[in-house]
């Protein structure tokens, strides 16, 4: 007999259907009663998983027992089914285990120790001998020093760890002792020419382990060694900071638990989108943003008095708003700043002070003013004083809100206020403590230094952004950009080179921008080099893969203006202008040294005209 006649005398299609039919039902009942927060969420997880193990079970026990009449469980079968409820078992423990370490979060979420009071403890040697203890001692002090200077954290000093150096004490005894709701641990090992760094982020009031790390150093290199692995190693730590501050700030404002456990799945579903966003799967994005809306409205309605579901609300908005200006579509986008605004205004009624809020509101006030939807001159003013209002004044109820600092530098900078713009951006990067800004606030701080002539200033910047984000093209640029600056040694070598770099480093999509500009630069070098021909060459080449697709606001012709600039081609640098200016109506030219050397040109008066405007010439 075959074994397809085999398989539908045993009625085993059916079986199966059947399960997978009665099975599915049952997982949305329970996906809905979690949703409402009646039951735990981890119930939901737990379902699936047994559903999705009792699809095999069901083909043993259809192959089994799917014929008519009466059979008796044979040993295989008997087998084969304790393999499939040990494999769910095991699956079930990593669940029930993951479960468990998020309670004793929520449990760490109701303690008393702030765990933005930081100890970092001696790091143990294990090098046989304890030939390194210099070196764990050296890379100890250099993590105490580094994170001293943040506002938003209290660290211990040295003398204040020091006491418990080899005490062998319990770690929840020790942050007790030091009142420190946060302990870094860790030790150091010297093995041949290498050096193992392992560290460790521990609760102070529980004891328990939350993170780990190790890193591998060459041990030759001890200066380097230490200086990189301190920087990875703060890092790491002030972003679990982070998210764990944000975990233990928002559970203690709500007495509900179904308000704050649907609040969590909300912000779950809002990163899921951000990473769907990432992949360029706009489809999965907005079905995420849909969930995650879902969820913090049946939360606003579980804790009425709670302003954070409604505020979280306006971030989805906001980013559906950038979403829908970014694919062309600004009508759709002002209609979700609205809606933004009405969530972050009913977050407001219930705490004016909120400054997240207000920074929120800011910032929506602000993306409304750039999408210059308003054709009224007045309301288009409003809206970017609005702003500015709400931001000043979140950052002055919240001075570590990086964020709006980090705003408030492009509103200083649209108004022309660039000192202003510049101290905003100084104090987002003092302030980022989690550093979940830090590549966009350095970017904009680089060009913000640029436009002010400050070029020593931009190139600190610069080595800053190389050096945190090694792998980010725009501070690749940055360096080729001020070796076309004045008072650089322009080096044509290195010019090439960055050149070469840009070009491996910008992202397939949308990197051509990036590729183009980073060409324009290099003949800005080759001018002020005193390589007319060859500049002009590279100008040109570049010029010719420019299209309106790749720059729509044709600031690529600007930028080559201003190069051509540097081979005194001032006629041919005004054409340029006059083509940037004819895409971007109304742009002031007027305060930008870029066109110091035109200003005195007979054909100026006709280009550089219009209202403030800040054009795009240095920061983009």
């Amino acid at each position: 007999m075959s074994l397809f006649k085999r398989i539908r005398e045993r009625r085993l299609f059916q079986i199966v259907a059947a399960y997978l039919a009665g099975g599915w039902v049952a997982i949305q009942v329970v996906d809905q009663v979690t949703d409402q927060g009646v039951l735990p969420g981890f119930l939901y997880e737990l379902a699936l998983l047994w559903f999705l193990v009792g699809i095999p079970a069901a083909v043993v026990v259809g192959w089994y027992h799917g014929e008519k009449g009466r059979q008796t469980a044979t040993r295989p079968e008997v087998a084969a089914l304790l393999a499939i409820v040990a494999l769910g078992g095991l699956l079930s423990v990593g669940t029930l285990s993951d479960e468990f370490a998020r309670r004793v979060r929520l449990e760490a979420a109701r303690a008393s120790l702030d765990l933005r009071r930081v100890a970092v403890l001696y790091f143990d040697d294990l090098t046989p001998g304890a030939g390194a203890r210099h070196i764990a001692d050296g890379f100890t002090e250099a993590m105490i020093d580094r994170l001293a200077p943040v506002r938003e954290l209290d660290v211990v000093s040295r003398n204040g760890v020091a006491p418990f150096r080899g005490a062998g004490l319990r770690r929840d005894s020790v942050g007790r002792l030091l009142e420190a709701g946060t302990l870094v641990d860790g030790s150091i090992e010297e093995t041949g020419d290498r050096l193992r760094v392992g560290i460790r982020l521990i609760d102070g009031q529980s004891g328990a382990e939350f993170r780990r790390a190790g890193f591998e150093l060459p041990a030759t290199e001890l200066v380097r060694a230490r200086e990189e692995a301190v920087e990875q190693a703060t890092r790491l730590l002030r972003q679990w900071l982070g998210e764990e501050v944000r975990l233990r700030r928002t559970r203690g404002e709500t007495e509900s638990v179904s308000a704050w456990a649907l609040y969590q799945r909300g912000e779950k579903a809002r990163k899921d989108a951000a990473e769907a966003l990432h992949r360029h799967d706009a489809e999965a994005a907005d079905a995420a943003l849909d969930r995650a809306d879902t969820l913090l409205a049946h939360a606003e309605v579980m804790d009425p008095s709670w302003p954070e579901p409604a505020t979280l609300r306006g971030y989805i908005a906001s980013r559906r708003a950038r979403s829908a200006g970014i694919a062309g579509h600004p009508r759709e986008s002002v209609e979700w700043i609205r809606k933004g605004v009405a969530h972050v205004e009913r977050a407001l009624r219930l705490d004016p002070n909120h400054a997240r809020a207000l920074e929120l509101r800011g910032t929506l006030h602000y993306y409304h003013h750039l999408l210059e939807m308003e054709h009224d001159p007045e309301a288009q003013a409003a809206l970017l004083r609005q702003a500015r209002d709400d931001l000043e004044r979140a950052v002055d109820l919240d001075p570590t809100l990086a964020p709006a600092h980090a705003l408030l530098s492009h509103v200083y900078l649209r108004v022309h206020d660039l000192t202003a713009a510049l101290m905003a951006g100084r104090n987002a990067y003092q302030e980022d403590a989690y550093l979940d800004n830090a590549d966009v606030i350095v970017a904009r701080n680089i060009d913000t230094s640029y436009a002010l002539e400050q070029f020593t200033e931009a190139r600190r910047w610069c080595e800053t952004g190389q050096r945190r984000f090694p792998e980010d093209h725009r501070f690749v640029e940055c360096e080729l950009k001020l070796l076309a600056a004045p008072r650089s040694e322009p080096d044509i070598e290195r010019a090439w080179a960055l050149r070469a770099r840009v070009d491996s480093l910008a992202p397939a999509h949308g990197g051509e921008w990036a590729r183009i500009r980073a060409e324009l630069f290099v003949g800005g070098v080759l001018a002020r080099a005193g390589l007319a021909d060859s500049a002009r060459s590279v100008l040109l080449r570049a010029r010719g893969r420019v299209t309106p697709h790749v720059d729509v606001e044709r600031f690529l012709y600007a930028l080559e203006a201003h190069m051509r600039t540097l081979l005194g081609d001032h006629d041919e640098a005004l054409e340029l202008l006059k083509r940037y200016a004819a895409v971007n109506p109304g742009v002031d030219l007027n305060d930008n040294w870029w066109w110091r050397p035109l200003r005195g040109h007979p054909r100026w008066r006709e280009v550089a005209i219009g209202r403030a405007h800040d054009g795009g010439l240095t920061a983009r």
